[in-house]
Parts: structure tokens; C-alpha cells; sequence
């Protein structure tokens, strides 16, 4: 699969975004470094040592817990270190996934471009942790990017509002995951729906909508 998406002249709040997982987030690194916890997580931290890891202080605090057992540190390290072994699994797979963005925020001026940035830098902040803690996108992701516009009021100040007028800021946004054998993941949040291409028909059809779940817009809570 190949996508390549080219930025326009003028300042608006329309934004798509064709995602390549390797060059975007560097996915080789992601293993690499998933392969190593899965390892260094078994090792035992040595007498008067620092933690090194989350799993060294985890197992700081276990030992200063009432009815500590050493075998509950022992199953802690191994619970951790499957954990990594499936994050490294799924984050293999995303090298044949492509992944696209579309946010739409209402208007074409400064502000509605404002919005779209936040939406786009606020994505890809969390994407990263989305991998490393899962290896794929989860529903927290997009949980996380609507509670953030919903909370901002930075567009709100610039527009002179108060912020305590119950106003929002509001954007539609699509975002899909296509994999190798055509099937096409997404989420949908106030935008039309999807049309897919028949490559038996030529021609652009619809999604059903009862295999389709459609969310308000971000920004409404």
C-alpha cells in the first residue's frame, strides 16, 4: 500500500492524513524495544539498586506490602514480560496496516485550523502511548482526544468568549486502519460515513450502517 497526503496553501480546519506506522512511529524501534522489557523484566534488581524500570518499583513496593511473598514478584516479572512479548506480536503486524486521518472542524479561518491542529497533535501524542503500553489502538485513544477538545478553551479565548459560556470546540473526525486483505477498521465521530470502493463493480458503495457505530462529534460531552 502507498499514501501520500500534500498540504494545501491556505490556512482551514480540514486535515487528512495518510499514516505509514513505520515511518511515522518508527515501528522497528517499537519492537526492539518491547523484545528487550520482555527480558529485562525477569531480571531481578540486585540488593541496594535503584529501580531500572516500572516493574523494578512495582516490585519495590510489593516487598514493602504486608504478606509479601518472593513468589509474588516472580509471577509479577513473568505477567510483564508475556505482556511486552504480545505488544512486540501486535505492533509486528501494523507494518502492513495504513492508517488514515480526516478532521473536519467547522470554518476555514485561523480558528478552525486551530482546532484541527489540536485534534492532529493531540492524535499522534497519544498514538505513541497507545503503542508502546498496547501495541494497537484501543477506544482510550479516542476517549482521550475528545475529553482534550472538550476541556480546551484556548479557541475560545482567542474568539473573546468566557470560557465558562458552555461553548466548545467541535470537530468531526473518520479515522481507519486498512489492512492487507481489504478490511477497513474504523472509528467515526460526527463525519459521513466511509465509502468503499468495488474493484468488481468500479464504483463507490456504502457501508451498511447496521455494522456501523457512529459517535457525536468530538468536543460534545
Amino acid at each position: 500500500m502507498y499514501g501520500n497526503s500534500i498540504p494545501v496553501g491556505r490556512v482551514g480546519g480540514d486535515l487528512f492524513e495518510y499514516i505509514n506506522f513505520q515511518q511515522r512511529y518508527n515501528i522497528d524501534a517499537r519492537v526492539a524495544r518491547a523484545v528487550q522489557l520482555s527480558t529485562v523484566y525477569m531480571e531481578p534488581l540486585p540488593k541496594g539498586k535503584s529501580p531500572r524500570n516500572s516493574v523494578d518499583a512495582h516490585v519495590r513496593w510489593l516487598e514493602s506490602r504486608p504478606g509479601y511473598t518472593v513468589s509474588m514478584a516472580v509471577e509479577y516479572r513473568k505477567a510483564k514480560c508475556s505482556e511486552q512479548v504480545r505488544i512486540a506480536e501486535d505492533l509486528q503486524q501494523l507494518y502492513g496496516i495504513a492508517g488514515v486521518l480526516l478532521v473536519d472542524a467547522e470554518g476555514h479561518g485561523i480558528i478552525s485550523a486551530k482546532i484541527a491542529s489540536t485534534v492532529h497533535d493531540t492524535f499522534h501524542a497519544f498514538m505513541l502511548s497507545e503503542l508502546d503500553r498496547y501495541g494497537a489502538t484501543t477506544p482510550d485513544l479516542f476517549e482521550h482526544i475528545n475529553l482534550r477538545l472538550a476541556q480546551s478553551v484556548t479557541a475560545r479565548n482567542a474568539l473573546g468568549r468566557n470560557p465558562n459560556d458552555g461553548a466548545r470546540e467541535i470537530a468531526t473526525m473518520l479515522y481507519g486502519e486498512i489492512h492487507p486483505n481489504g478490511h477497513f477498521r474504523f472509528v467515526n465521530f460526527g463525519h459521513p460515513p466511509p465509502l468503499i470502493f468495488c474493484s468488481k463493480s468500479q464504483k463507490f458503495r456504502p457501508i451498511d450502517r447496521d455494522r456501523m457505530a457512529q459517535f457525536p462529534a468530538l468536543g460534545k460531552i
